[in-house]
């Protein structure tokens, strides 16, 4: 049999094409950076005045005091490098078969890298997202009889060390202590997890006397992690003295004066309490999502973000969600039912312009770990994985790239041609713009 039989299509003109969904990432990020890319690990610069101002009562006859601007000069670097190389027969060029061929391959590798550029992106965006702004469910650990936890501060930040019970494990290694969560009835490992990294963490010893949200930024092991504040200052007009973490006074969960509220300093209290943000993922459901919604809306409300260029970026089930959501019937938003537009753009709702990201490009990661038992034995179970859904505004996080070559080769010692390309990418959150975006951590 002729091979030419492998050719039977060979009066086509075209190639089916494949496609895919359109990138996400132009919807989400700015490309608001100085300088410019020509290798692998250059560095473009995003300066900012992201510090709060001050305002002074002015007194007759005395000098003003000059309050300090502070510039941060971050440093985006373009870390990520992608290429493609692939060659075609030039057997092809005898027939009218496929005379699109290296056209639609180009395509297809172009949109398989939107695809994995989409993936690093809405990561970056849900390990950079202020503390504090993670809509989840909270682990408790009530400050009853025993102080649970205490801070020290550093240079830096903090070191925050758990006292809660050491039991041993059924596996003959020692562990914290089972604890039952008040907000959802389950049994939690009262300790620090991998899981935990970039969360909110805080004092508490009551329900209206707690700490701000601070940085988990590291993990010494189940007891020890280190905290910084979600912008990693350490000084300031709202810093008290000899402190470098805001709010070790306490407040009331939403003021957290310089010096507290004349009430004793939190990390002094006894029976002291903590809290750790979006522990485990909730439940994400038609009945709720909208509710979800504007709690996104509200934590990027409270620190006082633009309301226009927001965006939430859902995986298609959360789509389904809404589309099934009461809240919206019967007319609701109308571009929900439209399908999907520009840059995965399927409608608006609570301020945000909604945007649908399939396969993998929702990044996700596992809960904090679970126990059934408060005996001797505390073998773990992993808590449901859930997705990190990311609602920000434009300004939350700066994306550069670059082709850096892209060409078509002959093949040595064989009748093809190479196709080949190099992309260059990276992603920065300035630090003083993780306010500028919130996490739904949510299991669909």
């Amino acid at each position: 049999m002729s091979a030419l039989n492998d050719f039977g299509e060979n009066f086509a003109s075209k190639v089916l094409e494949k496609v895919y969904q359109k990138a996400v990432t132009p919807a989400i990020v700015n490309k608001d950076y100085e300088g410019e890319i020509k290798k692998p690990g250059d560095r473009v610069n995003i300066l900012s005045f992201l510090q709060e101002g001050e305002l002074g009562d002015y007194v007759v006859g005395t000098d003003m005091t000059v309050g300090q601007i502070i510039d941060a000069e971050d440093v985006l670097i373009v870390e990520k490098r992608k290429y493609y190389h692939f060659s075609l027969d030039r057997l092809e060029d005898l027939f009218t078969y496929g005379a699109n061929i290296p056209e639609q391959l180009l395509q297809t590798h172009a949109q398989l890298l939107e695809r994995t550029i989409d993936e690093y992106v809405l990561n970056e965006c849900a390990e950079e997202t202020k503390a504090g702004n993670w809509i989840g469910i909270d682990l408790v650990v009530v400050g009853s009889g025993n102080t649970h936890a205490s801070v020290v501060t550093s240079a830096t930040g903090g070191t925050v060390t758990l006292s809660t019970n050491v039991v041993n494990g059924g596996d003959g290694n020692q562990g914290p202590a089972p604890t039952e969560n008040p907000r959802d009835g389950v049994n939690y490992m009262a300790g620090f997890q991998t899981a935990d990294l970039f969360k909110g963490f805080r004092l508490r010893s009551s329900a209206s006397f707690v700490s701000p949200w601070w940085r988990i930024s590291a993990i010494t092991n189940t007891m020890v992690a280190t905290i910084t504040e979600w912008d990693e200052e350490t000084g300031g007009p709202d810093f008290a003295e000899n402190y470098t973490l805001r709010g070790v006074f306490g407040g009331d969960g939403r003021s957290f004066p310089k010096y507290g509220a004349g009430d004793a300093a939190l990390i002094g209290f006894s029976a002291l309490g903590w809290e750790l943000q979006a522990a485990a993922p909730t439940a994400v459901t038609s009945s709720v999502i909208y509710e979800q919604t504007t709690l996104l809306s509200e934590a990027l409300d409270e620190g006082e973000i633009p309301t226009e260029s927001r965006t939430i970026v859902l995986p298609p089930a959360g789509i389904t969600m809404l589309r099934q959501a009461s809240e919206l019937q019967p007319t609701g938003i109308a571009e929900i039912y439209t399908g999907t537009v520009l840059n995965g753009r399927v409608g608006r709702i609570g301020g945000f312009e909604v945007i649908s990201a399939a396969g993998a490009r929702v990044s996700t990661r596992a809960g904090h770990a679970t126990t059934s038992d408060f005996g001797s034995d505390i073998a773990l179970t992993v808590f449901t994985t859930g997705y990190q859904i990311p609602a920000n505004h434009k300004a939350f996080i700066t994306y550069a790239d670059k082709w850096s070559e892209s060409r078509v080769v002959d093949a040595e010692n064989q009748f093809a041609k190479k196709y080949q390309g190099l992309y260059l990418f990276g992603a920065l959150v300035p630090a003083g713009r993780r306010k500028y975006g919130a996490i739904l951590f949510g299991s669909i």
